[in-house]
């Protein structure tokens, strides 16, 4: 049996995801906390699956998209005889460039709401692994308003300089994490270092951030213990890096959908 490069590519990050899992897993019972990134957090079966617009690029994403939007206007009753025939010029304009470019155009038209089901499930199943384990967890704490009990909580968050306009990370990278203490003093730009006991808990919240309001849809609850200010150095991210670093996993975060249609984001 052939394998492709990109099955085999898939089978490897299954394999490394499964192994971190584990080591996760042996690690979960001791009573040291377990330092982890945000790329743990995500289940590492749910992210292995066979994506054919993965590796596309724009240029034919954007015609895809065109083909897209084009089937639906032309599905469309009472378009005049000319404005039809315009539309069925540029859908073979699209639908050439993409065949041209050795893409199977009816595959991919067939498969885009099965992926799509499929990515929208990579960003919100939680890896089941860190389900109650104590953990150390690095990133940039936005405070929460709170809540009616009086309890304090805030959102830990890979990048630096989240605002209204920038959406949050996938639900199971954003973690949200009960404090002990009022968070008023802590600065969205320096970075932390929190420990604490891990939960599959899952919320839904709009706070204020900055310039606006901002929905916070998190899969995760993280019981704080301790809360330590890192020092930056050499850059003015978490542990040094950038300012703007990229997330793990690959891209920011809110580059991760091509809308190809208005009711659709592949």
């Amino acid at each position: 049996m052939i394998v492709t490069l990109k099955e085999r590519d898939a089978k490897m990050r299954l394999l490394a995801s499964v192994f971190v899992t584990a080591m996760l897993a042996a690690t979960q019972a001791s009573a040291k906390p377990e330092a982890i990134e945000f790329s743990d957090l995500v289940d590492p079966l749910a992210v292995v699956f066979d994506d054919p617009y993965k590796d596309m690029g724009p240029h034919l994403l954007k015609e895809l998209k065109i083909l897209v939007e084009l089937d639906e206007k032309l599905s469309q009753n009472g378009l005049a005889e000319d404005e039809r025939a315009q539309l069925n010029e540029r859908r073979k304009a699209a639908k050439d460039m993409l065949e041209i470019n050795g893409q199977d155009v009816d595959a991919l038209l067939a498969q885009r709401w099965n992926v799509a089901k499929k990515r929208q499930n990579a960003r919100m199943t939680t890896n089941p692994v860190l389900d109650g384990a104590e953990v150390v967890l690095s990133g940039y704490l936005i405070p929460a308003p709170r809540t009616a009990d009086g309890s304090y909580f805030g959102y830990l968050v890979p990048e630096v300089g989240m605002c209204s306009h920038l959406p949050p990370p996938p639900p199971n990278q954003l973690v949200r994490v009960k404090l002990l203490d009022d968070p008023k003093g802590q600065s969205l730009y320096v970075p932390v270092r929190v420990s604490g006991r891990l939960s599959v808990k899952a919320s839904d919240d709009r706070i204020f951030i900055l310039d606006g309001e901002a929905r916070m849809l998190s899969g995760w609850t993280l019981y704080a213990n301790t809360i330590d200010q890192q020092e930056v150095s050499g850059g003015d991210g978490v542990n040094g890096a950038s300012a703007n670093p990229v997330t793990t996993g690959g891209g920011r975060w809110h580059t991760d959908n091509v809308y190809l249609s208005g009711r659709y984001r592949i």
